[in-house]
């Protein structure tokens, strides 16, 4: 960090000799926080926290303690420097004789974003919910006036209630005006297919993700990894959940970053890749084999062929037989029907309708 990335691209940024308070040196910063996320931390308050209580960060911060804004601010302007600052690293690495291995592996994680999913959806979705909220907005006011009017009858001192009353009623503004905003400068986001995907208010690159215990709203983070000392060669957050679509933009980001640092647009030819089944697909293969990788990506049902998983299932959970209607009893004298086990069936809903049939 010292002698070989050049931090010139923050010196506009940080030098403010002449008003307001030193800045802290941009290296300092950058080691914290590459630090913070070589050790899994990446919360700006947690990284405040290590260079107050760690020894090894406070070594490297040179005894000082950056606030979690500071950090915070800093680590959201490196959007343009980023990625200079990132062939950096990869300039220092193949110096170090680090890269050059025969053998790629490509793979993601899905990661969550900062955005409540209560404003994502549709654009007829975003609209009835601005005219919910404009009607609760309306709503309110006409009771701040009635409330208003009851008390100038009885004359109570002002209260805490009032103030109330006038935040909630800006809050719904906020929120009406934001949706509105959003809606008159975006356009609804389209899949594949041509059908509308749901778009966020706070962030609209990002995507809904199905993964195993749900949906996740936020990204699907990609890396490269050459295999011979796990060096990233490319990576990039994606806002979108499917992983065959990955495979050439990640070849073509490992092409550009190899060429920048001088090892040439052939340093994929001849090697290997392998993926997962999820990135099986025509296009894939066809952009391994334009860029000469010998691809290894099973297809997504090679397990149905292959004779090594003949016994798979084994370790699945045996099957357990389903009840049907006729082995359910109704129980006259309390009205209600009972199990095979005969325990009493209840209705746990948070909305029914009864309907009776004469």
């Amino acid at each position: 960090m010292e002698r070989r990335l050049d931090t010139a691209i923050f010196d506009s940024r940080s030098k403010n000799d002449e008003t307001g308070c030193p800045a802290y040196d941009p290296k300092i910063l950058l080691k914290v926080i590459l630090l913070a996320y070589a050790r899994g931390i990446i919360s700006s308050r947690k990284i405040e926290q290590a260079c107050r209580e760690n020894i090894t960060f406070m070594a490297l911060a040179c005894g000082q303690t950056p606030d979690h804004s500071t950090i915070a601010a800093f680590v959201a302007s490196l959007k343009e420097e980023i990625t200079s600052l990132f062939r950096d690293i990869l300039l220092v690495c193949a110096e170090q004789d680090l890269l050059g291995g025969t053998h790629f592996a490509l793979d993601g994680v899905k990661l969550p974003s900062n955005a409540a999913k209560e404003w994502s959806g549709t654009f007829a979705d975003l609209r009835r919910k601005q005219e919910k909220l404009e009607a609760k907005l309306r709503q309110v006011l006409a009771q701040h006036e009635r409330a208003d009017k009851e008390e100038e009858a009885t004359a109570p001192a002002p209260g805490t209630e009032q103030q109330r009353r006038q935040a909630q009623l800006k809050r719904l503004e906020q929120h009406a005006a934001r949706i509105e905003a959003f809606l008159a400068t975006h356009d609804p986001k389209r899949g594949k297919q041509g059908q509308e995907l749901q778009s966020n208010v706070t962030d609209n690159e990002l995507a809904k993700m199905f993964i195993a215990h749900g949906v996740l709203q936020g990204y699907n983070s990609q890396a490269l990894v050459d295999a011979r000392h796990q060096v990233i060669i490319p990576a990039e957050a994606c806002g979108t959940g499917q992983d065959y679509g990955h495979v050439a933009p990640r070849l073509a980001g490992a092409k550009e970053s190899t060429k920048a640092i001088g090892l040439g647009e052939e340093y994929l030819a001849g090697k290997s890749l392998s993926a997962d089944s999820n990135y099986h697909s025509e296009e894939n293969l066809k952009a391994c084999a334009q860029e000469r990788l010998d691809a290894y990506i099973p297809e997504t049902h090679f397990r149905h062929r292959d004779p090594r998983f003949a016994t798979q299932a084994r370790h699945q959970p045996p099957t357990e037989e389903k009840f049907t209607e006729a082995d359910f009893r109704y129980d006259q004298e309390r009205a209600c029907y009972r199990c095979p086990g005969g325990k009493v069936l209840k209705l746990k809903a948070r909305r029914h309708q009864i309907k009776n049939h004469l």
